[in-house]
């Protein structure tokens, strides 16, 4: 019987457009001061954590859907060119849509190979599918946990100890794979600003997600 295929895939994230988002008020009991007790640097502090509320709030909105979208999905099939489905002017729902189909056309489900996706990608393509309506596969999910046929790279590094640290980026540089093609922090500027780049760094994500999956699995 043969083998289930191989899928490498990462996603890219961005916050909502400015008019979706919605901004809690600032909190200034939130505001972590830290073991300062000076009146005046107390207030300081909470003044500056007003100022920069909303920038905050939307630098981070792309961590979680509720405030965030996804922009690009990079993937590849085994033996088959890397891919890259982006979000044009909403049209999120069209991608998912996509990616979903992509994974039942295979005769035997595939295997999903990917980065930090149990806590991240694959919580984030549901709840944003959710959103949209839209049916996601049910075999991803075995009742309470992901199926088998989910590989998390940055689980199969830990080798059991949750407290092991390494991103993509360190453990590539670890393995003499290279580096990250920029910073995904800033992708979503990237995106709306040099969409060829954006691809580009989307591809090389699923590249070093192939090269690092080929050293750690047969090991697993």
């Amino acid at each position: 019987m043969p083998a289930n295929q191989r899928i490498y895939f990462d996603i890219e994230t961005g916050p909502l457009p400015a008019g979706e988002l919605v901004i809690p008020p600032f909190d200034p009991a939130a505001v972590k001061l830290g073991n300062t007790k000076h009146p005046d640097l107390i207030a300081e502090k909470i003044q500056r954590a007003e100022e920069n509320h909303v920038s905050d709030y939307i630098k981070n909105a792309a961590l979680d859907a509720l405030s965030g979208q996804v922009l690009c999905i990079g993937y590849r099939v085994e033996h088959e060119q890397p891919a890259v489905i982006c979000a044009g002017a909403d049209n999120e729902k069209f991608m998912l849509l996509q990616f979903w189909s992509l994974l039942e056309r295979f005769e035997r489900r595939p295997q999903l190979i990917g980065f930090n996706v149990k806590p991240f990608d694959l919580p984030f393509l549901v709840k944003r599918s959710w959103k949209h309506r839209l049916t996601v596969p049910y075999w991803i999910r075995n009742g309470r946990y992901w199926s088998d046929l989910i590989v998390d790279l940055r689980e199969v590094w830990q080798l059991g100890d949750n407290r092991a640290h390494g991103s993509l980026a360190a453990i590539s540089r670890h393995l003499g794979l290279g580096d990250k093609a920029g910073n995904g922090a800033l992708f979503h500027e990237l995106f709306k600003n040099d969409r060829e780049a954006a691809i580009a760094y989307c591809l090389r994500d699923v590249e070093l997600t192939q090269q690092v999956s080929d050293i750690l699995i047969p090991t697993y």
